[in-house]
């Protein structure tokens, strides 16, 4: 028993060791080809663990203290990469504006965010190209537009309805109510009768937005699996099952309600009018991507682009 302990240890060491010298290496190496705006020093392993235990809150604070020491350009690594933070209008105005397409694209995403996003089939975080072109240009056209807006007028005038009667039974029973839960199921109602083009039951409401509301609460817990996917797959074995649990409780809510909406376009059921107006779900069913065969959306990446609509339009209150 003793020996396996000794070996076991030992080749823990090993690895931990080779990796530490892996990203020293890398990181002298970077500062030379390409050297970057001044910030604290960054010490591989250790750096991450340390910003692991912090909340997302303590992060402004410290950038204020970075910018008075170092300027308004500063290089903070939160993750293993660096983040170059400007805390300055007209450099602002620089980079976004003047030199916008040097900057406008995204860095791949880390492990966790690739299960999350469908490998960046989305807009909030897809790199920039012709399938985020396509994407945004759907989501802007199909139910932005304000002829599509306007489309949904009488499904805003049944939302009102369910509002002012679902506060006239809080008033009855209760002496006080809490105006923005009642507030958040209705806009919730209505931001899911525009993505998938009909009125779904409270149940059913409320399952959606548990498995929404439980993913974003939960999102920090899985920063950790972003170091060495391969070896915290294995010492965080749970919390990535719990992870993947996370994402199947939202295809399983979700992917009723797509197969539901596709069925009922193959039947004919769908008339782009007042009374059915077109569902964002019809237009990603439509949709093909050129860059990728003109292959369509599947459910994985049409989840992803349905619960960034409904994250996008609802108003979540956190205490």
């Amino acid at each position: 028993m003793e020996t396996w302990f000794t070996i076991t240890v030992s080749l823990c060491l090993i690895f931990l060791l080779r990796a530490l010298f892996s990203l020293l290496q890398k990181s002298c190496t970077t500062k030379i080809s390409n050297p970057l705006p001044p910030g604290p020093t960054y010490i591989p392993i250790i750096t991450p663990i340390i910003w692991l235990t912090k909340s997302v809150s303590q992060i402004e604070p410290t950038l204020q203290n970075l910018h008075t020491k170092y300027g308004p350009i500063v290089t903070f690594h939160i993750v293993s990469r660096p983040t170059i933070f400007v805390n300055d209008r007209s450099l602002a105005h620089q980079i976004l504006i003047q030199n916008g397409s040097v900057f406008s694209d995204r860095p791949k995403s880390l492990p966790i965010e690739k299960i999350l996003n469908s490998n960046q089939h989305n807009i909030s975080s897809g790199s920039y190209g012709p399938t985020w072109r396509i994407l945004r240009r759907n989501l802007t056209a199909e139910m932005l537009h304000p002829s599509r807006v306007r489309s949904f007028a009488q499904t805003r005038k049944w939302v009102l309805d369910v509002l002012l009667e679902r506060l006239k039974l809080d008033i009855k029973s209760n002496a006080s109510i809490k105006v923005v839960d009642h507030f958040q199921h209705v806009m919730f109602s209505l931001l899911i009768f525009m993505c998938f083009g009909q009125r779904v039951e409270d149940e059913i409401l409320d399952d959606i937005e548990k498995a929404e509301h439980t993913l974003f609460l939960s999102f920090k817990r899985f920063y950790v699996l972003n170091y060495w996917p391969r070896i915290t797959k294995f010492l965080f074995r749970k919390r990535w099952e719990e992870l993947l649990k996370l994402r199947s409780n939202q295809e399983v809510v979700l992917v009723p309600l797509i197969r539901a909406r596709k069925e009922a376009k193959k039947s004919g059921l769908c008339n782009d009018d007042n009374n059915n107006p077109r569902a964002y779900v019809d237009s990603l069913l439509d949709l093909k991507l050129p860059n990728e065969g003109q292959r369509n959306l599947d459910e994985g990446e049409i989840v992803t682009l349905c619960s960034e609509f409904l994250n996008a339009g609802s108003v979540r209150v956190i205490l």
